[in-house]
């Protein structure tokens, strides 16, 4: 069997590079060959391996170029990936080849996908995100900072103002999703992998009848050492992007009101407001990660108050691995991984008086935060979602969809 892995960027940029790179390495690892074609910026050097073929097709990404009006066009559709891409799969065979797409929308566009679809090379596609489906990716109005009800692509959607940027923006997305879905984005694709049952269910009414979903979680690169003791830290913590649909704001002001001891890592466009909501709290910017699991050691709690459905949350997972509970939003796919009162507290999506009293229940009851992280942990590790587990749902979701590519 040879793999052929797909994603923008070959370093990482994002949860889907992370779990692209580690995935590609752990394959090669286990004595796979992989070929990783990728678009833009340069290869982590995780992907420095005799196993793993690099296919750098050279483009910008959307924000890198320096030609707006070209960026516009070829993030519809880049017919230099286009051409590249055929190129690339004239030297294999579809019998035994599997393509895994993970990411295309900021560099490699629609036009991978379609030369993989127009080929019938057995492919599965990770569902990082909503872009299959939904123009801006989120199920999200970022104007009106509030999940989408909208059918996508539908006319109320078209007229929906619900770009972060602007109106005209979303015209550009409502016609980049017209394009991948004359691509056969997701029509004429059978075999997806989904990270969370929150997730797929949004996603599946849009999707074909017989499509099948395969179980394969994002491995969590966390050592098994024994259970952190959040009960000796008063830190409640927020890891990730610092934007306003992250819910970050709501952790400033809630920490603020409580007075409790707060943490940001990460970095974002609200990083000044952040600091003026709540001036007593640490902000590390983004950081290692050595540093980021000291940070979820040495906390009271993860907060993770995201207003976006989110397809996963994996810092979640992580925080459970290390022995730290989680205080998570009830509206994302984050609170798949809590038992709520068990291993963590789930609280009212963008309430801000829910999330203090949850705040407020772990900073006045240490033991509390202690019962919780060791639960989470025991959770974890009874069945954990490691690089050896991803590997072996994932080794079998490949035989299964060359299987079915054969009987077709």
């Amino acid at each position: 069997m040879k793999i052929i892995v797909v994603n923008d960027y070959a370093s990482v940029q994002g949860g889907a590079a992370q779990v692209a790179v580690a995935s590609a390495r752990g394959l090669a690892d286990a004595g796979h060959h992989v070929t990783f074609i990728y678009a833009s910026g340069n290869a982590d050097p995780l992907l420095n391996h005799p196993n793993i073929k690099l296919i750098d097709f050279q483009q910008y990404d959307l924000l890198s170029n320096p030609s707006r009006v070209k960026a516009m066009i070829i993030g519809i559709w880049n017919r230099s990936v286009e051409k590249q891409t055929s190129e690339v799969l004239d030297l294999f065979n579809k019998e035994d080849t599997i393509i895994h797409i993970h990411s295309w929308v900021k560099a490699l566009s629609a036009s991978v996908v379609s030369v993989i679809l127009k080929r019938k090379f057995p492919v599965v596609l990770t569902l990082h995100d909503y872009f299959t489906v939904c123009p801006n990716g989120g199920f999200y109005n970022y104007q009106e900072k509030s999940i989408c009800q909208l059918k996508p692509m539908s006319t109320a959607c078209l007229a929906s103002n619900c770009d972060m940027r602007s109106y005209s923006q979303k015209l550009w997305r409502y016609l980049r999703q017209t394009l991948y879905t004359k691509a056969g984005i997701p029509s004429q694709m059978k075999h997806f992998i989904s990270v969370s049952k929150f997730s797929e269910n949004i996603l599946k009414p849009y999707f074909p009848e017989n499509a099948k979903f395969w179980d394969v979680p994002n491995p969590i690169d966390i050592q098994s050492d024994g259970a952190a003791n959040p009960e000796d830290s008063t830190v409640f913590s927020f890891i990730g992007r610092l934007s306003a649909e992250k819910g970050v704001a709501l952790f400033a002001d809630a920490s603020n009101r409580l007075e409790v001891p707060s943490r940001f890592v990460g970095a974002g466009d609200l990083d000044t407001i952040l600091q003026q909501l709540n001036k007593n709290a640490e902000f590390t910017g983004w950081s290692s990660r050595s540093d980021v699991i000291h940070y979820i050691k040495n906390s009271r709690a993860i907060i993770f108050p995201s207003q976006l459905y989110e397809t996963q949350g994996m810092v979640v997972s992580e925080a459970a691995a290390l022995g730290v509970p989680a205080i998570v939003s009830n509206a994302c796919a984050a609170s798949d991984f809590i038992v709520d009162g068990e291993t963590g507290l789930l609280f009212e999506s963008g309430n801000v008086t829910s999330l203090m009293q949850k705040i407020q229940l772990l900073s006045e009851e240490p033991d509390l935060a202690k019962k919780m992280g060791q639960n989470a942990y025991e959770q974890y590790w009874n069945d954990p979602n490691n690089m050896q587990k991803h590997l072996d749902r994932l080794i079998k979701c490949y035989q299964g969809v060359l299987n079915d590519s054969k009987n077709l």
